[in-house]
Parts: structure tokens; sequence; C-alpha cells
């Protein structure tokens, strides 16, 4: 379509959803196209085009895709309204030099297998204190943990209508406190000013986020720290940790347009994988995957072939679901997990109070009632 100008309109992330609820509501402005965030595609699964229905037929890529990624905006009518760009494969970004001069193993490999469970994890960092004489910690604060092993068991906040926060984060939570109890954490918020120059001077020694961390590391927070840095396995299994969705607004005015676009984005290899290898956003499209560039070394990570390792693991995660109050949910729980890390609250009551608070929250605001998952 040369005669087409696509105008790329970039959003500040904690405006996006009020923009786009604020067009809906409106009926104007409303974009063709949207990318949503996993954080807030939820909350818009109903503005969408079924993309399942003609003329989009997008069901018969399906089995292109990473499943779990795909069936997870498909509703309960059974209708599917955003598409999967890409899948945030969770990893362990590590430094290996902190981790040799601790005495402990620094192949990625060797790694791995050290460190499979989040006690391993928790022993290696006070391993790291001791030998560093405090200086260095092996993660940024304890609520990185928790993260991960929330993420782990699908870091899901409403299933079947229930809110699931207490069955979900229980042991991910019982996990942090326990790690924060060993002090192995250097009390450095991920994302504030003081992160940065803790991960460069190779005072934290771990970042468990999603591969897409790769592109912030080398352009962003250590640009100069190439060589410096490897990845593999977090300890605990696999997780996805962000993503975004592609979106037909049922508004939008050049819908069949918009569909080429979206398949373009989500399905044309070349254009992922160029994408992927500047940021390290894994592919949900599988056939991108057969690119050599999956077993090429990553100069970045020291020469380390590590693609591969991130499509693996994007195959092991968890399904999850979204729902209309994931934003919310998450605030509230992530509010009651500092709490019962800084030991003002036991874990189960943290989330007990954080799933109660959702519960109310979401009736006053949106009338959905909602009931309380407490076992697991």
């Amino acid at each position: 379509h040369p005669g087409v100008n696509v105008n790329f309109v970039e959003q500040p992330f904690g405006d996006m959803s009020k923009k786009y609820l604020a067009a809906l509501a409106a009926k104007q402005g409303v974009p063709d196209v949207i990318g949503l965030d996993t954080s807030m595609v939820g909350q818009f699964l109903d503005a969408g085009e079924n993309l399942i229905a003609e003329p989009y037929s997008a069901g018969e890529l399906k089995k292109d895709f990473v499943d779990w990624k795909f069936n997870a905006t498909t509703t309960s009518s059974g209708q599917m309204t955003a598409m999967p760009w890409d899948v945030a494969t969770g990893v362990m970004f590590y430094r290996p030099d902190v981790f040799k001069s601790a005495g402990l193993p620094s192949e990625p490999d060797q790694v791995a297998r050290s460190l499979a469970t989040w006690d391993d994890f928790i022993k290696a960092g006070q391993v790291i204190k001791d030998k560093s004489g405090g200086q260095t910690a092996i993660v940024g604060n304890e609520h990185d943990i928790f993260n991960a092993g929330f993420w782990q068991n699908g870091g899901t906040v409403v299933q079947d209508s229930k809110i699931v926060l207490v069955p979900e984060g229980l042991q991910p939570l019982q996990t942090a406190v326990k790690a924060k109890n060993a002090a192995i954490g250097g009390n450095v918020p991920a994302w504030s000013e003081r992160w940065a120059p803790a991960l460069q001077s190779g005072k934290i020694a771990t970042v468990i986020m999603g591969g897409w961390m790769l592109g912030n590391l080398q352009n962003l927070i250590d640009p100069d720290g190439a060589g410096n840095w490897r990845v593999t396995s977090a300890p605990g299994g696999a997780f996805s940790n962000g993503g975004t969705y592609i979106q037909i607004p049922q508004l939008a005015e050049h819908k069949q347009l918009a569909w080429e676009f979206t398949r373009f984005l989500t399905t044309d290899t070349e254009a992922l994988n160029t994408v992927f290898q500047k940021t390290g956003i894994v592919p949900a499209y599988k056939p991108a995957w057969d690119s050599p560039i999956y077993d090429q070394p990553v100069a970045y990570l020291g020469g380390q072939p590590a693609f591969r390792l991130m499509v693996n693991l994007a195959q092991q995660v968890k399904p999850l679901a979204y729902s209309a109050v994931d934003a919310l949910g998450t605030d509230l729980l992530n509010a009651q997990v500092d709490l019962a890390i800084g030991g003002k609250a036991a874990p189960d009551q943290a989330l007990q109070t954080a799933a109660m608070q959702l519960q109310e929250r979401a009736q006053r605001a949106t009338d959905l009632k909602l009931s309380v998952a407490t076992g697991s």
C-alpha cells in the first residue's frame, strides 16, 4: 500500500489507557490500531474487533503463535480482540564478575543449575553479601523476588470472576519475606534513581525481568557495560513479564487496512527480528524463531548465544488470564507486598487485604462483582 501513510503517535505509558478510554467514550480520535501493554489489555478486551471472525480470520494463524499468549485475549464468549506481538520472556540477567569473585559458578548453564530454586538464590545472595563485605547485593530489593515468583504462577489477578491474589501470591510473598530476613537485597527499588548506577558498578548482581531488559541495559541503563552481563533462566522457572498486544478498535475507521497492518506487525519475520535484535522483545510469532540470529553470539552479553534460551523459555510459561481490573489489582497488591516485606503485615493477611480492597473498589467503580479466593 504505497499510498497509505501510517501516523505513529507515541504516548507516555502512564497516559495511554486514560487517553484511549477518553477517545472511546467520546467516539472521537480513536486510532485504527493501538498497541496495548499486558497491564492494560484486559481493560479494553470489549473495545476491540473480534479478530477470529471474518474478514480477519486470525484463527488461521493460531498454530504459528505461542499458545498461552494467543489464547489470553480470548473472551468468555469466544471472541479474540487483540493480536499478540511479543511474549516478554522472563530471564535473569547477571554479572558473571560478581559471581566469580564470590566463588560462585559464573557460566550461564552453571548458574541456571546452581540457582534452580529461590532457596538457592537466597543462599547465593548471602554468599555475595559476605564475600563483598556487604557492598554488593544479588538483587535490588526483595519485591523483585515476589514479582518473579508471582509471574511464575501466572501473575493472574482475576480468574473466572474470582480474585486469586491469595493463592497466586502466597508462596512468592513468603519467599520474598524469607529473602528480606536473610538481608540479600540492596534496598534499591527497580527504576529508581539509584538503580542504574548500582547496576553499572556491579553493586547489584542480577536483574530478573523480561528479555526486553536487554534493550534497556545496552541502550539506556548500562550502555558502557558490554561484556559485563550474561543471561540465564530465573530461579523457579519460566515466566512472562509484560508484552504487547495489537488491537483494532471497533470504532476504527479503516478496519481492513488496520488488519493488514496488524498482520504485518505480528507476522513479518524480518520486522519482528529487527526489533528483537535491538531490544530483546521476543516475538510471539514462532516462525520468526527459525532465523539464524537465535543461535548467534550477542556482543553485549559477552558473545553468549542467548536468544535461543529466550524462545525456549517462552514455551514454558504458565497460562494466564487478563481482566478489566488488572492495573488496579496490581497497584493494591504491590502496596500490601511492601508492607509484608517490611514486616508490617503477615503475608497471608496482606494478600487478603489487597483482594478485599480490589473486590470493594471494583464493585464501586464498575459494578463488577467478584468473589475472593482464599485457598491454594
